[in-house]
Protein backbone atom coordinates (compact mmCIF):
# COMPACT_ATOMS: atom_id res chain seq x y z
CA UNK A 1 0.00 0.00 0.00
CA UNK A 2 1.62 3.39 -1.07
CA UNK A 3 -0.88 5.77 -0.66
CA UNK A 4 -0.92 8.36 2.61
CA UNK A 5 -3.44 6.65 4.66
CA UNK A 6 -6.33 8.78 6.11
CA UNK A 7 -6.08 10.13 9.64
CA UNK A 8 -9.70 8.66 11.32
CA UNK A 9 -9.96 11.50 14.13
CA UNK A 10 -9.58 14.12 11.54
CA UNK A 11 -12.42 12.47 9.25
CA UNK A 12 -14.71 12.20 12.76
CA UNK A 13 -14.01 15.92 12.50
CA UNK A 14 -11.87 16.18 15.56
CA UNK A 15 -9.48 19.36 14.95
CA UNK A 16 -5.93 20.29 15.78
CA UNK A 17 -6.29 22.90 18.06
CA UNK A 18 -5.76 26.71 17.45
CA UNK A 19 -5.94 27.94 21.32
CA UNK A 20 -5.86 27.24 24.68
CA UNK A 21 -8.30 28.25 27.70
CA UNK A 22 -6.17 28.79 30.70
CA UNK A 23 -9.30 28.35 32.85
CA UNK A 24 -10.72 25.79 30.49
CA UNK A 25 -7.61 23.83 30.47
CA UNK A 26 -5.93 20.96 32.92
CA UNK A 27 -2.48 19.30 32.78
CA UNK A 28 -2.45 15.66 33.58
CA UNK A 29 0.29 14.43 34.91
CA UNK A 30 -0.02 10.75 34.84
CA UNK A 31 2.09 7.74 37.06
CA UNK A 32 4.71 9.52 37.37
CA UNK A 33 5.80 7.09 39.91
CA UNK A 34 8.54 5.17 41.22
CA UNK A 35 7.47 2.24 40.28
CA UNK A 36 8.43 3.44 36.32
CA UNK A 37 11.82 4.62 37.13
CA UNK A 38 13.14 2.13 39.61
CA UNK A 39 10.36 -0.72 40.21
CA UNK A 40 9.06 -3.70 38.42
CA UNK A 41 7.82 -1.75 35.70
CA UNK A 42 10.27 0.37 34.22
CA UNK A 43 9.69 2.48 31.48
CA UNK A 44 12.18 3.21 28.40
CA UNK A 45 13.76 6.63 28.52
CA UNK A 46 11.36 7.18 32.02
CA UNK A 47 13.99 9.92 33.65
CA UNK A 48 13.92 11.55 30.16
CA UNK A 49 10.49 12.84 30.64
CA UNK A 50 11.69 14.48 34.08
CA UNK A 51 13.16 18.38 32.44
CA UNK A 52 10.14 18.61 30.34
CA UNK A 53 7.61 17.51 32.31
CA UNK A 54 9.00 20.21 34.88
CA UNK A 55 9.03 22.36 32.23
CA UNK A 56 5.52 22.30 31.44
CA UNK A 57 4.66 22.31 35.29
CA UNK A 58 5.95 25.30 35.48
CA UNK A 59 4.04 26.81 31.98
CA UNK A 60 1.27 25.59 33.19
CA UNK A 61 1.68 27.71 37.03
CA UNK A 62 2.47 30.32 34.84
CA UNK A 63 -0.30 30.61 33.07
CA UNK A 64 -3.05 29.36 35.92
CA UNK A 65 -3.63 26.30 33.83
CA UNK A 66 -5.04 23.74 36.43
CA UNK A 67 -2.62 20.70 36.76
CA UNK A 68 -3.59 17.58 38.26
CA UNK A 69 -1.47 14.24 39.15
CA UNK A 70 -2.90 10.54 38.67
CA UNK A 71 -1.38 8.23 40.59
CA UNK A 72 -1.96 4.28 39.83
CA UNK A 73 -3.07 2.59 43.07
CA UNK A 74 -3.59 -1.25 43.31
CA UNK A 75 -6.83 -2.38 45.22
CA UNK A 76 -5.08 -4.72 47.45
CA UNK A 77 -2.07 -4.34 49.64
CA UNK A 78 -0.65 -7.34 48.67
CA UNK A 79 0.17 -6.43 45.01
CA UNK A 80 3.26 -6.21 43.92
CA UNK A 81 3.36 -3.32 42.01
CA UNK A 82 1.62 0.50 42.87
CA UNK A 83 0.41 -1.11 46.36
CA UNK A 84 -0.64 1.58 48.77
CA UNK A 85 2.49 3.38 50.35
CA UNK A 86 4.83 1.44 48.82
CA UNK A 87 8.11 2.59 47.83
CA UNK A 88 6.81 1.92 43.60
CA UNK A 89 3.73 4.18 44.36
CA UNK A 90 5.55 7.56 45.61
CA UNK A 91 5.60 9.94 43.39
CA UNK A 92 8.96 10.10 41.86
CA UNK A 93 11.07 13.31 43.16
CA UNK A 94 11.15 15.94 41.12
CA UNK A 95 7.91 15.27 39.05
CA UNK A 96 5.85 16.09 42.36
CA UNK A 97 2.48 17.53 43.43
CA UNK A 98 3.16 21.64 43.51
CA UNK A 99 1.45 23.26 46.30
CA UNK A 100 -1.71 24.33 44.43
CA UNK A 101 -1.92 20.63 42.06
CA UNK A 102 -4.14 18.50 42.56
CA UNK A 103 -4.00 14.62 42.70
CA UNK A 104 -6.44 12.04 41.76
CA UNK A 105 -6.11 8.06 42.24
CA UNK A 106 -6.97 5.56 39.69
CA UNK A 107 -7.02 1.98 40.05
CA UNK A 108 -6.68 0.76 36.49
CA UNK A 109 -5.12 2.02 32.64
CA UNK A 110 -7.61 4.98 32.25
CA UNK A 111 -6.90 8.56 34.27
CA UNK A 112 -10.52 8.43 34.69
CA UNK A 113 -11.06 5.08 36.13
CA UNK A 114 -12.13 4.86 39.80
CA UNK A 115 -10.92 8.27 39.58
CA UNK A 116 -12.94 11.18 40.54
CA UNK A 117 -11.23 13.12 37.95
CA UNK A 118 -14.08 13.77 35.08
CA UNK A 119 -16.44 15.47 38.60
CA UNK A 120 -13.42 17.86 39.25
CA UNK A 121 -13.17 18.84 35.80
CA UNK A 122 -16.46 19.55 35.98
CA UNK A 123 -17.21 21.16 38.46
CA UNK A 124 -13.98 23.77 37.60
CA UNK A 125 -15.63 23.81 34.15
CA UNK A 126 -12.68 22.52 32.40
CA UNK A 127 -13.42 20.92 28.86
CA UNK A 128 -9.21 20.74 27.08
CA UNK A 129 -6.66 18.04 29.04
CA UNK A 130 -2.95 18.18 28.35
CA UNK A 131 -1.81 14.22 28.72
CA UNK A 132 1.42 13.64 29.68
CA UNK A 133 2.88 10.34 31.62
CA UNK A 134 3.22 6.58 31.24
CA UNK A 135 2.96 4.08 30.20
CA UNK A 136 1.46 5.35 26.53
CA UNK A 137 0.12 2.50 25.62
CA UNK A 138 -2.13 1.76 28.43
CA UNK A 139 -1.97 5.13 30.63
CA UNK A 140 -1.91 7.34 28.04
CA UNK A 141 -3.80 6.08 25.62
CA UNK A 142 -6.82 4.89 27.76
CA UNK A 143 -7.07 8.51 29.10
CA UNK A 144 -7.55 9.93 25.72
CA UNK A 145 -10.18 7.41 24.54
CA UNK A 146 -11.87 7.93 27.48
CA UNK A 147 -11.98 11.16 27.53
CA UNK A 148 -12.88 12.01 23.59
CA UNK A 149 -16.29 9.82 25.10
CA UNK A 150 -16.79 11.75 27.86
CA UNK A 151 -16.66 14.79 25.40
CA UNK A 152 -12.98 16.21 26.41
CA UNK A 153 -10.73 17.85 24.06
CA UNK A 154 -7.27 16.21 24.03
CA UNK A 155 -3.54 17.24 23.49
CA UNK A 156 -0.73 14.70 23.81
CA UNK A 157 2.66 15.68 24.63
CA UNK A 158 5.04 13.29 22.29
CA UNK A 159 8.04 13.76 24.61
CA UNK A 160 6.75 13.64 28.06
CA UNK A 161 5.53 10.10 27.37
CA UNK A 162 7.31 6.98 26.95
CA UNK A 163 6.56 2.83 27.08
CA UNK A 164 7.93 0.11 28.78
CA UNK A 165 9.46 -3.15 26.43
CA UNK A 166 6.75 -5.93 26.76
CA UNK A 167 6.92 -9.59 25.91
CA UNK A 168 4.96 -10.58 22.41
CA UNK A 169 1.81 -12.38 22.93
CA UNK A 170 3.28 -15.63 22.65
CA UNK A 171 6.06 -14.60 25.33
CA UNK A 172 8.86 -15.91 22.76
CA UNK A 173 10.51 -12.21 22.12
CA UNK A 174 10.47 -8.69 24.23
CA UNK A 175 8.79 -5.39 22.26
CA UNK A 176 11.02 -2.78 22.43
CA UNK A 177 9.50 0.14 24.61
CA UNK A 178 10.38 2.47 21.64
CA UNK A 179 8.49 0.34 19.30
CA UNK A 180 5.81 0.46 21.32
CA UNK A 181 6.15 4.43 21.78
CA UNK A 182 6.09 5.02 18.12
CA UNK A 183 3.11 2.44 17.45
CA UNK A 184 0.96 4.20 20.49
CA UNK A 185 1.38 7.16 20.04
CA UNK A 186 0.53 7.32 15.71
CA UNK A 187 -2.71 5.08 17.31
CA UNK A 188 -3.86 7.96 19.63
CA UNK A 189 -3.31 10.82 16.77
CA UNK A 190 -5.71 8.79 14.46
CA UNK A 191 -7.94 7.69 16.89
CA UNK A 192 -8.27 10.05 19.87
CA UNK A 193 -6.36 13.07 19.85
CA UNK A 194 -3.28 15.45 17.97
CA UNK A 195 -0.26 14.34 19.61
CA UNK A 196 2.46 17.10 19.46
CA UNK A 197 5.33 18.29 21.32
CA UNK A 198 5.92 20.22 24.64
CA UNK A 199 7.52 23.03 22.94
CA UNK A 200 4.37 23.06 20.13
CA UNK A 201 1.71 22.83 22.84
CA UNK A 202 3.13 25.28 25.37
CA UNK A 203 3.99 27.96 21.93
CA UNK A 204 -0.03 28.30 21.27
CA UNK A 205 -1.53 31.07 22.25
CA UNK A 206 -3.61 31.37 25.40
CA UNK A 207 -6.45 33.64 26.08
CA UNK A 208 -7.49 33.92 29.97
Amino acid sequence: MTSTPNIFRKLSGIPDPARLESKKTALLMIEFQAEHFTGALPVEGAKELIEPALKIMNWADKHKIRTIHIAHRAKSLASPVFASESAGSAFFDPVVPGKKHLVQTKYAASAFSGSGLHTVLQADGIDTLILTGMPTPSAIAASAHDARILGYKCLVAADITAARDILSWDETRVIAGAQMQQAALADIADNYAPVMTSTDIMALPIEK
